[in-house]
C-alpha cells in the first residue's frame, strides 16, 4: 500500500471520519480502504467476477454484495475491535502487495484470498487436517474435471482463473464469460448428490449452470488408469507450467483447501475416473431458490436423486466454452 494512501486512512480512523480511497488505480483488481459512517476501518474489493468469502475472526465482518448500478460485487473486509487497527492495517496492505502482481481481475481476487488466508493460518498456527476419503474424492473429481476435460476447448489458464471451488465460492468454476460449473465427485454407484445451500444452484437469468457429475472409484493401486491427487496435481502441475500459469495459482487453492500433498495418506487413496455426466440447471430444474426461504432461513442443504435429472441431461458442447475469450482449438474431451 503507498505510504500516502496509508497515511490518510489512518487519519481518517484517528478521527472517525467516514472517507474512502482508492488504493492504486493501475491494479488489476480495484481495492478501495477507508472508513464507514461509523468510523470503523474498511478495506474491500470491487470486482466485475462473484468473490468467494473468506473466513475471518469475530473482529472483522466480511460481507459480499453486488451492487445494482453496475453489477460489480463487493467483498469488504470492516473491523469491529479497534484495539486491532494496526493489525488489520497490515493485513489489508499484504493483501495490497499480494494483488499487485496480479496480471488480470481474476488473479487478482484469488491474491486477495490467499492473502487474508496467509494471515488466518498465521494467528490460528492450527495444525493441519487431512481432508476425508469423500473430500479428497472431490479435489480430485475438480482437477480431473477442470483440467482434462474443459481442457483444451478453453485453455488452461481460463481454466484456473475459473477454478473458484477451492474460496467457497457458490459455484466450483465461474467462468467470467461464460457457464457456471458446478462438480459433483461421486461413486459410481451413488445414486444421490448433495447441493449444499440454495445458492449453489442459484443463477442470474443470463447465466447458464451446469452440474457435471463425475464417476471416480476408490480403487487399488495396480488398477489400469487409477490414480491419486498427488499423481493427478503432477500431471496439472506440468500443464499449467506449459501454459504460463503462474504457480501460486494452484498453490494458493490448496493451501485454501488445507491439503497437504506430502501427506503419505493421499498417496495411498486410488481412484478411477469411470465418466462424467452433464445436466444443464432451467428453471424447471428441481433445486431451491434463495427467494423460496422464509426470512432467517439460510445454508439449506438437500439432496438430488440423479434418475430424476434425465430430463437435463445435455452433451460436452452444450457447456458453451466456445463463449470463452481465447479458446483453443477443440481435440475432444
Amino acid at each position: 500500500m503507498s505510504n500516502p494512501v496509508e497515511a490518510a486512512w489512518l487519519s481518517a480512523i484517528e478521527n472517525k471520519l467516514p472517507r474512502t480511497f482508492e488504493i492504486d488505480p493501475n491494479l488489476k483488481l480495484r481495492l478501495v480502504c477507508g472508513t464507514d459512517q461509523a468510523g470503523h476501518p474498511m478495506f474491500c474489493s470491487i470486482s466485475s467476477l462473484k468473490p468467494g468469502i473468506p473466513e475471518l475472526s469475530d473482529a472483522v465482518d466480511v460481507t459480499r454484495t453486488q451492487r445494482s448500478i453496475d453489477g460489480n460485487w463487493v467483498l469488504l473486509l470492516t473491523l469491529r475491535t479497534t484495539k486491532f487497527t494496526d493489525v488489520f492495517v497490515q493485513l489489508c496492505a499484504h493483501i495490497v502487495d499480494c494483488v499487485s502482481e496480479a496480471s488480470s481481475e481474476s488473479q487478482g481476487l484469488s491474491a486477495f484470498i490467499a492473502g487474508v488466508e496467509d494471515w488466518r493460518t498465521l494467528l490460528q498456527a492450527s495444525p493441519s487436517q487431512r481432508l476425508s476419503l469423500e473430500a479428497t474424492r472431490g479435489l480430485f473429481g475438480e482437477l480431473w474435471l477442470g483440467f482434462w476435460n474443459l481442457v483444451p476447448d478453453c485453455s488452461a489458464r481460463h481454466a484456473m482463473e475459473a477454478w473458484r471451488g477451492p474460496y467457497k465460492s457458490d459455484q466450483d468454476f465461474q467462468f467470467s464469460s461464460g457457464p457456471l460449473i458446478e462438480v459433483k465427485t461421486v461413486h459410481s454407484r451413488a445414486r444421490r448428490i448433495q447441493i449444499s445451500s440454495e445458492n449453489q444452484l442459484h443463477r442470474l437469468s443470463r447465466q447458464y449452470l451446469y452440474i457435471c457429475i463425475v464417476s471416480a472409484d476408490d480403487v487399488m493401486a495396480d488398477t489400469p488408469g487409477a490414480m491419486t491427487v498427488p499423481m493427478l496435481l503432477d500431471k496439472t502441475e506440468k500443464l499449467l507450467e506449459d501454459a504460463g500459469v503462474p504457480h501460486f495459482e494452484l498453490t494458493s487453492r490448496l493451501a485454501e483447501l488445507r491439503f497437504d500433498r506430502s501427506d503419505d495418506i493421499y498417496a495411498e487413496m486410488y481412484f478411477l475416473p469411470t465418466g462424467v455426466r452433464y445436466f444443464e440447471v432451467r428453471d424447471s430444474f428441481p433445486h431451491i431458490e434463495p427467494s423460496m426461504l422464509p426470512q432467517g432461513l439460510s445454508r439449506v442443504s438437500y439432496a438430488l436423486d440423479v434418475a430424476e435429472l434425465a430430463p437435463y441431461e445435455c452433451d460436452f458442447p452444450q457447456l458453451k466454452l466456445a463463449e470463452i475469450p481465447g479458446k483453443a482449438p477443440s481435440n475432444g474431451s
